[in-house]
């Protein structure tokens, strides 16, 4: 018998035995401390600095490899300043949320050579929209209402701001000449459950700039949106799917069709171009 049955014999005892003690009534406390420890360990509820999120090794595994990055969702630039710090990559931030967009502009001042950034947002079309937002430079402001199912949102997203929202595609054209040359090596997408209309607004980018690293911050909005990572990697078909883990210095590679690849609890996807994919 090969070792790989012998531990899946293993395992199916130990399964029955451990389901046989645990699976009762009364120990499901103890199975829920298992599971939020291990969610914390596969990347998922995953939030905090950018250190313990793993995206500074991220950036540090890739940073070779990048020269030309787009911040999506910038807020105070926390990402951005990363970016700048530890590659040599030009940045574009984008960031609709006035004050936030402030430091942004304070950011610009110290790297003007490599740092761009505009005050509008970017989705699936070209128009004014509503910014929901609680303090004037909260991470949780969102284009999306309705957020007071999410325990860490509530009420506290209760004020409004109408601002500008264009879609990636009609960036570049109005901007053409500017980066006419550029293609894009990371597009980072942080927008509060919007992440799915700023990739539906980009699919002439996605053809013509061929990013090689798409990341994805992924959480409780998608599930009252009824979205998925299978249904992200539907439309990024020419990508390979994997997960920046907490402290981690590589990224594991998932299969976005499996049930646990769907969780819906924060944790950063990265979406590697199928070409390039085999280095990591």
């Amino acid at each position: 018998m090969s070792i790989k049955k012998i531990l899946i014999f293993l395992y199916k005892k130990l399964s029955i035995i451990y389901v046989f003690v645990f699976g009762r009534k009364s120990m499901q406390f103890f199975n829920d401390i298992v599971l939020s420890l291990s969610l914390n360990a596969k990347g998922f509820k995953n939030y905090g600095n950018l250190n313990l999120t793993g995206e500074k090794r991220f950036i540090k595994l890739i940073g070779k490899e990048i020269n030309f990055s787009i911040d999506i969702g910038a807020n105070v630039g926390k990402y951005t300043k990363l970016l700048l710090a530890e590659t040599n990559s030009e940045v574009i931030a984008f960031e609709p949320l006035p004050k936030a967009f402030e430091e942004l502009k304070e950011i610009e001042k110290n790297f003007s050579s490599r740092l761009n950034v505009y005050n509008i947002g970017i989705g699936n079309k070209n128009s004014n929209l509503e910014l929901n937002y609680s303090t004037e430079k909260s991470e949780l402001a969102s284009f999306i209402e309705d957020l007071d199912k999410l325990s860490f949102v509530d009420s506290k997203n209760n004020k409004k701001i109408i601002v500008e929202v264009m879609t990636l595609d009609s960036f570049f054209k109005k901007y053409e000449q500017t980066y006419k040359e550029k293609e894009i090596d990371l597009l980072k997408i942080d927008t509060e459950g919007f992440e799915l209309e700023v990739l539906n607004g980009a699919s002439e980018t996605l053809i013509n700039k061929k990013p090689k690293f798409i990341q994805i911050e992924f959480n409780w909005h998608q599930l009252f949106r009824e979205q998925t990572i299978y249904k992200f990697s539907k439309i990024l078909s020419n990508y390979e799917v994997f997960k920046i883990l907490p402290f981690g210095n590589s990224l594991i590679k998932i299969d976005p069709k499996r049930p646990e690849s769907n969780i819906f609890h924060l944790s950063n996807f990265v979406f590697i171009r199928k070409d390039i994919s085999k280095n990591y």
